[in-house]
């Protein structure tokens, strides 16, 4: 079963994949007062949708994807700071999700597909948001040195199987759709393999 939500997590990366940026996004908090005004036309919106979410999330997702790796809980476990900084940026930020697709805004129109693949998106991003969280608990419980605490760490990530197999589901189901509109591929989202 684990390999099986490696599978849709890699997946989800992969077709994220193409959106991939070599700058790196600037992490803000959206509120109300910062967010730009509603997109006009569902390019405008397909464009915000890859850049302040789909390009953003896929660090975050490699992340979640790696955790059960043997090496990466050896890192946690031996306090490696780089491991553990990566950890938390990366979890912080998934843990925000929901703001970036606040910042992207609601799709224009009444475009009943755009409508459902921003369903699908903030589905997903309720659930990768437990996701961060939870890995956050875990991560600080397993790199305490303590027996206990390790146990608890453990404990934490039992029931996390079932949530990041639903967000990822929701993801793959928003992106799949969307991968079907030119106005995703222009914005730079690229088709599965």
């Amino acid at each position: 079963m684990k390999l099986r939500v490696l599978i849709v997590l890699l997946l989800a990366t992969t077709l994220v994949a193409g959106c991939g940026s070599k700058s790196k996004s600037a992490s803000t908090t959206t509120t109300v007062s910062n967010l730009p005004p509603a997109a006009q036309t569902s390019d405008q919106w397909a464009s915000r949708v890859v850049d302040w979410f789909l390009r953003p999330l896929n660090p975050d997702l490699a992340v979640v994807g790696n955790f059960a790796n043997s090496q990466v809980r050896f890192y946690i476990e031996t306090q490696n700071q780089q491991a553990l900084n990566t950890i938390y940026a990366r979890m912080s930020d998934l843990q925000r999700c929901g703001e970036h697709l606040a910042r992207a805004g609601p799709p224009p129109g009444n475009d009943q597909q755009l409508k459902a693949i921003d369903s699908h998106f903030r589905q997903a991003c309720t659930a990768y948001a437990k996701v961060g969280a939870t890995l956050t608990r875990a991560t600080r419980l397993l790199s305490s040195g303590k027996q206990d605490q390790v146990a608890k760490g453990e404990q934490a990530l039992n029931g996390i199987g079932a949530t990041t197999r639903k967000a990822a589901v929701e993801l793959t189901a928003g992106v799949k759709l969307a991968q079907q509109r030119g106005e995703f591929r222009r914005a730079g989202l690229k088709p599965s393999v």
